[in-house]
This record gives structure tokens, C-alpha cells and sequence, in this order.
């Protein structure tokens, strides 16, 4: 088959230079226009940068290479590809001129394109000088972004008591609160990342400031349901966990009949993506959890992920040729996820016995991320199994890697 190409997409133009280009054939997906659009606004005298996502630093590793850039200059900003990374990377050089708050928007900007050491550096600055409650809750809140995307939680604990005692002044405003509450149900639920009495007094405090939901912005008390039906679909309870859903939507649903931009549109789209998995792993039922991840596409048709979200669907329903093809389009259309999708539709095929097809991909994989010797043994098993002549290639690529390494050569 011929080699996958994968398209630049406006995602990996936004990771890279905070823009992209649009065009009649070339849908924009909301990420990228979401995240263009915060930072036009950007300002420096108050808070409220907002975000839609944040990606670990290997997403913008991944988006350099399919640009033909090197990794290290981009996350440091000594690369600055375009006028916005440019006037951004100014704003970092100019960081003891600025105040708490600009320091805390500065670096919420860095942190929605992975630029994490530098946002680090402001923050330091920025915890250094604060002096409200507010703004140790926002440096503790980005403290916990970066720990989070970047060093796998290891600061998270300390970032959420920091922001518990904030908050505890009672000066905070009350949907901030109920931000930070809805991370903290999702992070415990998800990875531990703050201590159990923490955790708890979260869900009360959240709990106790949404009973009146109709005073509160919809798109705060959509992501505080979607964090708080985790918990009951962490226990297989479907009634409970589709109620708390019903209300996600009808929040965002409210939130887009108010402004339908794509800030609004993306607690929607967060919806859809959490309905699959109610129905993939809750309630196992895969026809629902496709009509989820159909809607995905129709709301988002340019990000690459939702095709890999039904992939899975199909995968997990036993359709695993469809998935290979879902995973192979995800691919195609560019980052975020470029090889991780890639390699699990190689996996599929392998599984279908299409071995031919699997040892194309792993070549391609190979020449993504080079010397990964896993991936390399994994592709001349299936050069043995296709009779393929790849096998040669492969054992060539482990003797070069275990060569470098020191080993000697190693033979599969």
C-alpha cells in the first residue's frame, strides 16, 4: 500500500505558531480556534485567560517533527515561528515589568501551546509577588497545569491545598471555585493527583456553590456535572451517571444558545467524548457509544482524536477492520496523536493477520521515532510473519540501535 502522508493540519499550526491558516476545503478544529482567539484577547490587567485544552510536552515533539523543526527551540521560545509567538515570546523577555495577573495570563498562554519551561519561569515570578488569595489560587492553578501535562502530578498535592487555602478566605469568586473544584474530582478520580481530604472537601464545597445552578455561567456548571458524574460511573451506576450527563448537556447546550463560539461549542464537544466512554465502559452499549462519537465528528470534523474515540468503539464491538481504517484516518489528518494512532491501527491489522499492512505502518512508526527498539522488534515480528523482506530492514535498524547503545549487536 502506498506510504500514509499525514496532513499539516491547524492544529499543529496553532502548537507551533499560535495561528493557522484556514481555507474553504480545510475546516478549522475548535481547539485551534478557541486557543487563536483567547490570545488575541489576551490581557495583562485582569484574569480570566481561558483554556479548552493542554497538551504534554510530547504533543508539541511530535507536531515539530511533522514540521521539520527541532523540539528543544520551539518549547523554549528561542524558535518563534510568526508574529504571534514572536509577541508572546516579548511579553516572557519583558516578565518583571508585568504584574501577578499578567505574569499568571502570560503564562496561561505559554502552557495552551506546551511551552511549560518558560511558563514555569513566570510563575515563579508571579507566586514570588502575589499577595491576594486570588492570586495564589491562579499561580497554584497553573502550578497544577504544568505538574499535571508535564511532570506526571508529581507538584499536583501541593498545588490543590494551596489553592484549598485560597479559597478558604472566602474572597475567591464563586465560579473560580467551582472551577478548580471540578479539576479536583477529575484528577483524583483519574490519577490521585491531590490527597483523599482534599478530594472530599472539593466535592462538598463544589456541591454546596451549584445549588443555585441558574446564578452561575452554564459552561461552569456543565464541566462541574461532567466531573461529578466520574464518580458514580467509577462505580458502574449508569442511572446516576447519566443524570449527572443530561445536565452536562443541558448546560452547554444553554451556554451555546448565549454565544456560540468555540469556547461555548467545546463543552459540547466535551459531552460527546464523555457520553462514548459512559457507554463504552459503563453501560456496554456500543450503538450508543457510536452515535456519540458520530456526533463528535459532526461537531468537530477537523480533530484527528474523535476519529481514534470511534475507532475504539468499533475496536471494542469486534468491527476491528473498521477500526484499523478509523485509526488509520485519524492519523492522516495530522496531530495531535500522529503515532499513537498509527500504532494502533498497525495493531489491529496484526490482529486481522494483514501483516503486509502492519509492516508498512511500523516503518513509518520507525521512521518517526528511530531507534525505539519496541517498536523495532515489534515490526520484524511482523516482517516474519508477512514473509516480508522488511525483516531484513528491522534486524539492520536493531543491530544500528543496539550499537549505539553499547550492547553489541542483538539479535531479534
Amino acid at each position: 500500500m502506498p506510504e500514509l502522508v499525514f496532513r499539516r493540519n491547524s492544529f499543529q499550526e496553532t502548537l507551533i505558531r499560535l495561528e493557522y491558516t484556514s481555507a474553504p476545503d480545510r475546516p478549522v478544529d475548535l481547539f485551534s480556534r478557541a486557543c487563536v482567539e483567547h490570545y488575541r484577547e489576551l490581557r495583562t490587567d485582569r484574569y480570566g485567560y481561558s483554556f479548552t485544552q493542554v497538551f504534554e510536552p510530547g504533543v508539541l515533539r511530535e507536531a515539530a517533527l511533522l514540521d521539520g523543526r527541532r523540539y528543544e527551540p520551539l518549547a523554549d521560545l528561542r524558535d518563534q515561528p510568526g508574529p504571534a509567538v514572536v509577541r508572546l515570546a516579548e511579553l516572557a523577555d519583558n516578565a518583571p515589568d508585568l504584574s501577578v495577573i499578567g505574569l499568571v495570563n502570560v503564562a496561561s498562554a505559554l502552557i495552551t501551546i506546551s511551552r511549560f519551561d518558560p511558563a514555569s519561569r513566570l510563575l515563579r515570578l508571579a507566586e514570588a509577588r502575589a499577595v491576594t488569595p486570588r492570586d495564589r489560587l491562579e499561580t497554584a492553578m497553573l502550578d497544577f497545569m504544568v505538574a499535571n501535562r508535564r511532570d506526571d502530578g508529581a507538584g499536583s498535592p501541593g498545588a490543590f491545598s494551596r489553592m484549598r487555602e485560597a479559597i478558604e478566605t472566602g474572597t475567591v469568586p464563586r465560579e473560580r471555585v467551582i472551577d478548580v473544584c471540578a479539576q479536583a474530582v477529575v484528577w483524583y478520580l483519574k490519577r490521585k493527583e491531590l490527597s483523599e481530604a482534599d478530594f472530599r472537601w472539593y466535592v462538598r464545597t463544589g456541591c454546596a456553590l451549584t445549588k443555585e445552578p441558574e446564578h452561575i455561567d452554564p459552561t461552569t456548571i456543565s464541566a462541574w456535572n461532567r466531573a461529578l458524574a466520574m464518580i458514580p460511573a467509577g462505580k458502574g451506576q449508569a442511572l446516576s451517571t447519566r443524570r449527572y450527563m443530561e445536565r452536562t448537556r443541558e448546560a452547554a447546550q444553554e451556554a451555546i444558545s448565549r454565544r456560540s463560539r468555540p469556547y461555548e461549542l467545546n463543552f459540547l464537544k466535551t459531552y460527546y467524548e464523555s457520553t462514548l466512554k459512559e457507554h463504552l465502559y459503563v453501560t456496554r452499549d456500543f450503538d450508543k457509544a457510536r452515535d456519540a462519537g458520530e456526533s463528535l465528528i459532526a461537531l468537530d470534523s477537523a480533530w484527528s482524536p474523535s476519529y481514534a474515540e470511534l475507532a475504539e468503539v468499533h475496536q471494542r464491538a469486534g468491527d476491528k477492520r473498521r477500526a484499523a481504517e478509523l485509526y488509520e484516518e485519524a492519523a492522516a489528518m495530522g496531530p495531535p496523536y500522529v503515532g499513537h494512532h498509527l500504532l494502533r491501527a498497525t495493531r489491529c491489522w496484526e490482529e486481522l493477520g494483514e501483516y503486509e499492512r502492519a509492516v508498512d505502518h511500523y516503518l513509518t512508526l520507525c521512521r518517526l521515532a528511530p531507534g525505539n527498539e519496541p517498536l523495532l522488534r515489534s515490526g520484524f515480528r511482523a516482517a516474519q510473519n508477512a514473509s516480508s523482506p522488511a525483516r531484513d530492514r528491522f534486524e539492520q535498524m536493531l543491530a544500528q540501535t543496539a550499537g549505539l547503545t553499547g550492547t553489541g549487536e542483538r539479535r531479534p
